[in-house]
């Protein structure tokens, strides 16, 4: 157990403190030739089967208005809570309370989800502009009220008082009812694309996923762990020896792991109690679950890669640190293998979590996140239509379809700087931008994508270039938001 015990910690300080992304084939890319064609033929079919969709589902922009805010706290929040109660105007309440946190003309979006204890929540939260406005409530349970017209009135949040802590007020004024207006058609056929590549009725992941990582994983089954013990002797696996230099020993390790593969490979085809154990150990993982990335890689080069597939659906790798690239390095397996076996479903959903880096990590410091690559140029030369899938997702409508995919506005503009088609998406997004027919909420997001996309240019000129643009197209958002949004300055 010694030995297996440090070798486990060693993989661990590789993985936290040695982050390397995906190795590439002789083309450039992720993928091979021969699965990138696989995947084309897929994706032409998708192309084909879209022309002959109904595109005309009308989608509805979140629910949105524009709304104040207050919080208070101390002595007075519990007085305040009455009269908020009571409905008292927000110039009486700032008068009466001039001591309290005020901001005025928000746009406040109301959203309607299940958090992880699959519990209904309702959320109230007004749109960060430059750094401030950013405030949020959220109920869960009985929120019916907030769910009626709330015009004039206000949405409360009171903590009270304890030995500890001061009591806390704080709550929107709600100006205007809100609003879910339908998107314009052009952005509903891009929502509708995402729609059909991602497909919505699948998730990467079975419902019955164990959560597994670098510092904690599935316990192994019998034969599994027999398995691993074999290959550990006859492929004379370095033991680590009391007072070792640690170095040292990762280098014994790492050297191993280089002569690994030949060795169980000569076991597989010369050694039948080798391949008794694989078996029996393949049976056993399928029936009651457990693996591992060594033993399902594996299963995908002696059994099957639809197996093995399905064994890594039944992991979900949780990151042990900041530069911990474990979780992605297990959905580039899970899309390599999906893609192998031309499952469309399970490769794009995968290849979109890498490329928005959404996965579960201990701690997630931003200084890790520079090493991870986005992975555009896989996307693009699959014929895909790119830049309508990644709008369609970074679109937010209140009816998407169950499952429907969102991206990360920040990793889609950093993807999207790498594009081969800057231009044009430089055009479409500065035009959804001065789009008065869309709503505030989706002009504003598409402002921060634009952002994040320029900031990852690496061409200077360029970017100073696209600065002034966007700043001529936010003088045309509602006044309410282009007194809130200070202009970009050139160069930076």
């Amino acid at each position: 157990m010694k030995q297996i015990f440090i070798l486990f910690i060693s993989i661990c300080s590789i993985n936290c403190f040695a982050q390397n992304e995906f190795g590439k084939q002789s083309n450039e890319l992720i993928y091979s030739d021969q699965t990138v064609k696989q995947l084309k033929f897929i994706v032409d079919s998708l192309n084909l089967k879209f022309k002959s969709c109904d595109l005309n589902k009308i989608y509805k922009a979140k629910s949105q208005t524009i709304g104040n805010y207050i919080s208070l706290s101390g002595k007075q929040a519990e007085a305040a809570k009455r009269d908020l109660d009571a409905n008292i105007s927000f110039d009486n309440f700032i008068e009466k309370y001039p001591a309290s946190e005020k901001q005025k003309d928000l746009l406040v979006v109301r959203f309607k989800y299940k958090n992880y204890k699959d519990v209904p929540v309702l959320e109230f939260n007004s749109v960060e502009l430059n750094g401030k406005y950013n405030h949020r409530i959220t109920f869960t349970g009985d929120y019916i009220k907030y769910e009626e017209p709330l015009k004039q009135s206000w949405v409360i949040n009171y903590e009270s008082g304890s030995k500890s802590n001061e009591a806390f007020l704080n709550a929107f004024y709600i100006k205007d009812s809100f609003k879910q207006n339908p998107l314009p058609a052009i952005y509903a056929k891009m929502i509708q694309y995402s729609d059909c590549m991602v497909d919505t009725s699948t998730q990467v992941f079975f419902q019955k996923a164990a959560k597994t990582g670098v510092r904690f994983s599935n316990k192994k089954q019998k034969k599994m762990e027999e398995l691993e013990n074999y290959i550990a002797q006859k492929t004379l696996r370095p033991a680590y020896n009391k007072g070792e230099d640690d170095e040292v020993f990762y280098k014994k390790v790492e050297e191993w792991r280089i002569i690994r593969g030949i060795k169980i490979d000569s076991l597989y085809k010369k050694d039948s109690y080798f391949v008794l154990l694989f078996n029996e150990a393949v049976k056993e993982a399928m029936e009651n679950g457990g693996g591992d990335d060594d033993f399902e890689e594996l299963v995908g080069l002696y059994y099957a890669k639809k197996t093995a597939l399905e064994l890594k659906r039944n992991r979900i790798v949780v990151g042990g640190c900041s530069m911990d690239d474990s979780p992605r390095i297990h959905a580039m397996n899970i899309a390599k293998l999906s893609a192998e076996t031309a499952n469309w479903e399970i490769f794009l959903r995968s290849h979109l979590d890498i490329m928005n880096d959404r996965f579960d990590r201990m701690s997630d410091g931003s200084y890790a996140q520079s090493g991870r690559k986005t992975y555009i140029k896989e996307l693009e030369v699959l014929d895909i239509n790119v830049l309508d899938l990644l709008l369609g997702i970074s679109l937010r409508v209140e009816n998407a379809s169950n499952n429907h995919y969102y991206g990360n506005i920040g990793r889609l503009g950093r993807a999207l700087a790498e594009t081969k088609n800057a231009s044009l998406i430089e055009e479409k997004m500065l035009n959804m931008i001065i789009d008065h027919d869309l709503d505030d909420y989706n002009r504003i997001l598409i402002y921060y994508l634009f952002l994040n996309y320029n900031y990852n240019l690496s061409d200077k000129e360029i970017q100073s270039d696209n600065v002034e643009k966007l700043n001529k197209a936010v003088k045309t958002l509602p006044n309410y938001l282009v007194s809130k949004l200070v202009p970009e300055e050139k160069g930076k």
